[in-house]
């Protein structure tokens, strides 16, 4: 269900894509190609249209990916110690340990937690 709340959005994104793509296909067909100037709008407003869409759409997915992200760390830093007791091993310490391994920028971060 939630997948369907950004249709409208995902929708504006697409009539946005369409319009800029048609008018740049309008205004560079004949400068580019031999096309006509409705050609050009039609082609490359299609393809904004297509790539608008699926675009807002891939986003909003990504922001709730995020979101769930968010989230979860949450939760693994509030209940830390009942994770460490469980499993032996620290969520906090070992995010920040593989974000060192990936090269951020978290050395203050693996200060303040000891």
């Amino acid at each position: 269900m939630a997948y369907a709340s950004g249709v409208r959005v995902s929708s504006l994104a697409g009539l946005v894509g369409a319009a800029v793509g048609g008018y740049i296909g309008y205004t560079q067909a004949g400068h580019v190609s031999e096309l006509e100037p409705v050609a050009g709008a039609l082609i490359l407003g299609a393809i904004g249209l297509v790539a608008g869409s699926a675009g807002a759409y891939l986003l909003k997915s990504l922001m709730q990916f995020l979101i769930y992200l968010i989230m979860f760390g949450v939760l693994a830093y509030v209940f830390q110690n009942q994770i460490e007791a469980l499993t032996g091993i620290n969520p906090v310490n070992a995010t920040v340990s593989l974000m060192e391994d990936i090269g951020l920028p978290v050395k203050s971060i693996r200060k303040s937690l000891e």
